[in-house]
Formats: structure tokens, sequence, C-alpha cells
């Protein structure tokens, strides 16, 4: 099971113990230049990444890696700069959290299902990163309402490994050979290493005590990278993916419950949309390696719903 030292509970605690009165604070609400606010929470993922190998445009294997229920522990916070300009950055960290992944190849031409297939419910997310750094221009802001444009960069990084499970392969006839992997005998990890660029559309409403804001993200993952090592096999694959394009969403209501601290909660979307690009592999023993064009594919989904207390200053 994935570990943490982190324990949810301080997390949230110590920033409440942050989010007190602090002078000086607009008592309007509005932004003024230098205001900061920030928040922490705590929260629940749900990750699935898709891993593809091609030969020319006929898919031979898919493997399906997703998480759900992921622990999640959030930062983030946001500062007027002035010109009524915003500078605004969130990191999101898997606290804890199990997975579960299916690899199916077509190796037959002549059979349209698949001839191997393998699953994995002792898989293991070894990681989970999620960066946003944004700056947002107000075209509308009355202190009550913002209206704003803007646009950032991005960075996720997903990884798990997969250990024991069952296969049904096909060795002389097809679906013949069935089994299972020693229990704990690690098999493949997978790691996806996202770089994006967007530009962003922010909405904000105050109402009384009430705030709901949101947030519409487009753009690319640029320089997308896909690490696969086959442990059983020797061998590492090293996907170089074509830019592909992302959207993502975030929608927030945090209600006043002093001066300067509110409690909130969140919802955060993200997908990057599947996208081809070129495999190279390698034998982690020998060196023996070789690459293929447009060999590889990929794609991400997260959902993360969180809930924490906000501060200003």
């Amino acid at each position: 099971m994935f570990k943490s030292q982190i324990n949810p509970v301080l997390f949230v605690g110590g920033a409440l113990l942050l989010a007190t009165p602090a002078s000086g604070q607009d008592a309007s609400g509005g932004s003024t230049a230098g205001s900061v606010r920030y928040y922490a929470g705590v929260g629940m993922a749900n990750i699935k990444a898709g891993e593809y190998v091609y030969s020319g445009d006929r898919k031979i294997s898919q493997l399906d890696w997703e998480s759900k229920g992921v622990v999640t522990g959030t930062l983030g916070g946001d500062v007027d700069i002035g010109y009524a300009w915003k500078l605004k950055g969130r990191l999101d960290v898997g606290l804890g959290g199990n997975g579960y992944m299916e690899d199916r190849d077509w190796l037959s031409t002549s059979y349209s299902g698949w001839t191997h297939q393998s699953l994995h419910p002792d898989t293991e997310l070894d990681r989970y990163i999620n960066v946003l750094l944004e700056a947002e221009k107000a075209l509308v802001d009355t202190g009550a309402t913002r209206l704003g444009l803007g646009g950032g960069i991005g960075y996720t990084n997903v990884k798990w490994t997969a250990r024991g499970g069952s296969y049904i392969y096909s060795d002389t006839t097809l679906h013949d050979t069935v089994g299972n992997f020693a229990d704990g005998l690690k098999g493949i990890t997978y790691e996806q290493r996202i770089p994006t660029v967007f530009l962003s559309a922010n909405a904000e409403q105050k109402i009384g005590a009430l705030t709901l804001s949101g947030v519409l993200r487009g753009g690319a993952a640029i320089s997308y990278k896909g690490v696969d090592d086959h442990w059983l096999r020797n061998l590492r694959f090293t996907d170089t993916l074509d830019p592909a394009p992302m959207v993502g969403a975030t929608v927030t209501a945090d209600y006043k419950i002093l001066q300067s601290a509110s409690l909130y909660v969140g919802g955060d979307f993200q997908k990057i949309f599947k996208t081809r690009g070129d495999a190279h592999v390698r034998h982690t023993v020998t060196g023996a390696s070789g690459s293929f064009e447009d060999g590889a594919a990929a794609d991400f989904q997260s959902i993360t719903l969180s809930a924490g207390v906000k501060g200003s200053f």
C-alpha cells in the first residue's frame, strides 16, 4: 500500500492556525495591490492514464492504469501585483492510494479480439503531483464580481507499479494458457510526465459571506513523455509524444467565517487527449536498443474533490 508520513488532519489543522485575522484587510473584500490569499485542503482524486503500442495504424497493445479515491493534499494561493493582475499557484500531491491495471494485446490479424490479457489488482500509485502557475488580468472587477483572462503553465507527474496478478495468453491456440504471477512480483512500472501550457477564463462572484469562483483552461501538453519498465523482460520503453490538446476546469465555493479566514469546497478536472508519438526501447542488461516511429500513444485524466481553509493578509 502507498504510505505517506503526512497526516491529512494535521495538514488542515496547521492551515487553520495560519488562517487567523490579519490587520490591514480591505473591509470591502475588494482586491488591492499586495493582497495575498492562500489555502490548504485535503481531498480525493480519481486518476487514470492510457498507454498504447502501435504497429503502423494497428493497435497491438493497451495498458489501462487507474486509481480511485486517492487521498490528496492541496496548497495554493494568489497575490495581487497591481494593474488588475493576479499571480496564482496550486499544488496537488497524492498522499495515499492504490490502483488497478489491465494489460491487453492484439497480436493476431485474423482475430479481432484480444489475444493476451493480464489483470493486476495489486497496483500501487507510487506518485501523483500536479502543479499549476497562472497569471490573470481582470477585465471586470467591481469588488463583488470579477471576470478575467489569463494563461499559465502546469506539470503533472503520475507513476504506478503493478505486481502479481493473473494472465490469459494465446501460445498455441486462442486463450490456451491461463495462470497467475507470484504475489508481490514486480511486473510493470509506468510513469507519465506532462508539462502543459494554457489560456484561461476566470469568474468570481461574492454573495454576502459566500464566494463562488470558476476557471476554464484550454491548451496543450508539450514535451509529453511516458516511461514503461517491464521488469520481467529487462526492457525500458520511453515514449516521446506529440503535443496533445488539454482541457481543465476548477470550481470553488468558500464561506467566510472570520474577517480573513474561510472554509472552502472545490473540484478540479484535467484531461489530456490521446496523442501518438515515437517509442524507444532499451534492454537494461545488454544495452541493446531500437526505435519505432509513431509506435506509441498515451492519454490522461484526473478529477479531484477537496475541502479546506483559506486565509488572507
